[in-house]
């Protein structure tokens, strides 16, 4: 099976579990990437999009349908994430093609701050809910993923691949339990919580 054929089957899989099992966190799931998504994410990195998050987008294009934004009292529009966003275990969202942009921005500006912490060829693809500083980063190769945290995505160590990130969450949804995380429905939400 190839690494785009294994994303579109653990992918396959989390949706379907989502579905079946949490009908108002399925909500909150997007439809695809469209040409015009990805084109704008490309030129957005400065470099073409892996193929194998091409095709995770092309498939979802991230899990924030629900979310909203909020104006503060001095005018800035904040994004404002729906709980049932939350889609991976420990609070984690999938991110879509404008969010990458986003968070990308956003870790690169850090990265200013405090050198080393991020490079340009690294891609968020699962971010916190709270839009604290840790995730998974899918290099630009799109051969390796990274888990990152405030300290540095360096620090810790890289998964396989996309696909067998994705196909652990999927094993883990369908099994019950995920590292010590486990998935239960309430209200039809997906909450994951630590056994």
């Amino acid at each position: 099976m190839s690494e785009n054929e294994e994303v579109q089957t653990a992918w396959r899989r989390i949706a379907r579990w989502i579905t079946a099992n949490a009908p108002s966190t399925a909500q909150a799931l997007r439809g695809p990437a469209t040409d015009e998504d990805i084109a704008g994410l490309r030129d957005a990195l400065g470099f073409e999009v892996p193929d194998v998050l091409e095709a995770l987008l092309r498939a979802n294009n991230g899990s924030g349908a629900k979310d909203t934004t909020q104006t503060l009292p001095n005018g800035r529009v904040v994004p404002v994430n729906h709980v049932d966003s939350v889609i991976f275990p420990f609070g984690k969202v999938l991110l879509g093609c404008e969010e990458i942009v986003e968070a990308r921005a956003q870790m690169l500006d850090m990265a200013q701050e405090a050198e080393g912490y991020w490079e340009p060829h690294l891609i968020p693809v699962i971010w916190d809910f709270e839009r604290a500083y840790y995730g998974y980063a899918l290099d630009a190769s799109g051969f390796r993923v990274l888990h990152y945290a405030e300290v540095s995505p360096r620090e810790t160590d890289p998964t396989t691949s996309l696909g067998e990130l994705l196909t652990s969450f999927a094993d883990g949804m369908d099994r019950g339990n995920w590292d010590v995380q486990r998935p239960r429905v309430v209200n039809g939400s997906l909450r994951w919580h630590e056994e």
